[in-house]
């Protein structure tokens, strides 16, 4: 591997990726994953990844606000737009529901903890429940992965052209992914672009480390109908040998990856229902 990049904040700020959260994309019926069962079972080694649409009726909004906690509520206010505030409540009110339905707890009754980077965990009395998670959204989805097994990531992204996709791989990954991004056709670029950056996202949240030193030195699969496979780490972490990564194709145009230090695993994907109206 070559040597490493170091990317600024500014420069990550930089990246078309605010274009994820400009318009609604999604309707609930785009959401390929069935309905959950009345009482998800999540034994020891299930993962269980839901997905929730973010663009909510006012009712069904409300639902949500109202089992945020005053910090969570106050962070959503300080979004500039409106469709960012609400899809942020969205966010956190579904990722509250449905651990709450894992813990049989109300979903304000829970705290969170965060890490370094924003990584959020469960604290207080659920401190020791042994429930990893991780949530993820882009545009009007969100995807919230579940597991006891350890650690767990997922990150999600709206495919969609990208103009300067060339430059960033080149900047920003590895030299055999660039070489490999290179030849590949025009019409192949986006998704592989994608695949590249959900890919690796998500092993860096089931980390905990941020983006910014560690991005070119994780090497991932990425070509276009490739199976995700974590294929190089940095020195300091453990042997790929001992991570799983998988693909997720939650809503037409939308790809996604979930990971976890854990081989041995069986996933299931739900669709977050739609809260009932206050």
């Amino acid at each position: 591997m070559g040597e490493a990049l170091t990317i600024e904040r500014q420069e990550i700020a930089s990246w078309p990726f605010d274009e994820l959260t400009s318009s609604r994309v999604t309707m609930p019926n785009d959401i390929l994953w069935p309905l959950p069962p009345a009482q998800p079972n999540l034994s020891a080694t299930d993962v269980h990844v839901w997905a929730a649409q973010l663009d909510l009726s006012p009712g069904a909004l409300a639902s949500l606000a109202a089992i945020l906690d005053e910090a969570e509520s106050a962070r959503a206010t300080r979004f500039r737009s409106h469709t960012h505030q609400n899809r942020f409540i969205a966010a956190r009110g579904a990722l509250r529901s449905i651990l709450g339905t894992y813990l049989d707890c109300a979903p304000d009754e829970l705290q969170f903890d965060y890490g370094a980077h924003g990584k959020p965990a469960l604290t207080g009395r659920f401190a020791e429940c042994g429930l990893f998670f991780n949530l993820a959204h882009s545009e009007d989805l969100a995807l919230l992965a579940v597991t006891r097994l350890g650690p767990i990531g997922v990150d999600v992204e709206r495919v969609r052209p990208m103009a300067d996709a060339d430059e960033l791989v080149e900047r920003f990954f590895s030299p055999r992914e660039n070489a490999l991004f290179q030849q590949l056709s025009c019409d192949k670029k986006n998704v592989a672009f994608f695949n590249l950056w959900t890919r690796k996202e998500a092993w860096l949240k089931a980390t905990g480390e941020g983006i910014a030193h560690s991005l070119n030195r994780v090497e991932v699969t990425f070509l276009p109908g490739e199976p995700a496979q974590l294929l190089s780490l940095p020195e300091c972490s453990d042997s790929t040998e001992k991570w799983a990564l998988h693909e997720l194709l939650p809503a037409p145009g939308f790809d996604g990856a979930v990971a976890l230090p854990n081989l041995q695993f069986s996933i299931c994907n739900f669709q977050f229902p739609i809260p009932k109206l206050l």
